[in-house]
Order: structure tokens, then C-alpha cells, then sequence
């Protein structure tokens, strides 16, 4: 292999890796983490449904004003409770969590 063509190569990743730094640290960058919450509500009833409205639309206004700065993304895991008590307890517990 001739002087030439090292330095040809050479060249090349050299070229390759500066155009690939600043494609990965923004990529970086945009990376999210989700947060699994769980939700306990009853979903049959008027109050469980407007309740889960409630919590969709303040994490959409939420991420919509400050969204660029927070890397986290709370991600509701939604439970019914069955409208009891014992449902409840029986849906927030570990085993029933993804």
C-alpha cells in the first residue's frame, strides 16, 4: 500500500468521525427516560374517567411548557379498583405492575 493511500484512508475516517460527534451527542441528548406511576382509579365510574383525563392533559401540558428540559417522561400504568375497596389494594399491589 503506496504513502498515498494510507493518508487517502486516513483522511477519510477522520472526515467520517467529525461529522459523526455532533450526530451523536444530539442524540444523546434527546434521549427519554420513562418513569413507570401507577394509577389506581375506577374506571367504570364518571370520577375514575375524568380523573384519568385530568392526568393525561396536565402531563401534556406539562411536557408541552417545559418539555425540552426534562428528560424524564412519567408514563401512567392504569389500574381499575373495580369500584372497592379490597380491588384497590388487590390493583396497586407490586405484582400486578409491569
Amino acid at each position: 500500500m503506496s504513502r498515498k493511500d494510507t493518508l487517502i484512508g486516513v483522511l477519510s475516517i477522520a472526515l467520517f468521525l467529525c461529522f459523526q460527534v455532533p450526530f451523536a451527542e444530539e442524540a444523546a441528548e434527546n434521549i427519554t427516560i420513562p418513569v413507570n406511576v401507577g394509577v389506581v382509579l375506577d374506571a367504570d365510574t364518571e370520577i375514575g374517567k375524568m380523573g384519568m383525563k385530568c392526568i393525561s392533559m396536565a402531563l401534556s401540558d406539562l411536557y408541552a411548557s417545559h418539555g425540552s428540559s426534562y428528560r424524564t417522561r412519567l408514563v401512567p400504568n392504569t389500574r381499575d379498583s373495580k369500584n372497592t375497596v379490597v380491588g384497590a389494594a388487590a390493583a396497586g399491589s407490586i405484582r400486578s405492575i409491569p
